[in-house]
């Protein structure tokens, strides 16, 4: 079973992207800030880390640059999921190391499409 790490200050929003996560068969863990995402790369080991920018006390950008240059971690395909829809900040994101890109508002089916190209569904 593939792990998902769902990273976002929002509860509301972790509970909706685990359920759009479960639905597809992922084990899936919530972080609320980028302290937490980058001890659990370590402790739950996911396959797949979706969030989003701006998060508390390590903000998503340096997240992914802490994994990407961390030997010790599994990469992970990590997606951003985020209302920030500015290039310059997409092509950031897409230079530090992530594989996709979300724009909120999405649903079930913008998700499933990211997993297929990402090749985990």
């Amino acid at each position: 079973m593939l792990k998902c790490l769902i990273a976002d200050d929002s509860k509301i929003m972790r509970m909706l992207l685990r359920k759009i996560i479960e639905n597809f068969g992922f084990e899936v863990s919530e972080a609320e800030d980028g302290e937490d995402v980058l001890e659990q790369c370590v402790s739950f080991n996911p396959d797949l880390i979706i969030s989003d920018w701006n998060l508390p006390l390590i903000d998503g950008i340096d997240v992914l640059y802490k994994i990407r240059t961390d030997r010790k971690i599994k990469q992970p395909k990590f997606m951003f999921c985020s209302y920030v829809s500015e290039t310059a900040i997409m092509r950031q994101a897409i230079d530090a190391g992530a594989d996709d890109f979300i724009l909120r508002p999405f649903d079930e089916d913008i998700i499933a499409g990211k997993l297929a190209i990402l090749g985990m569904l």
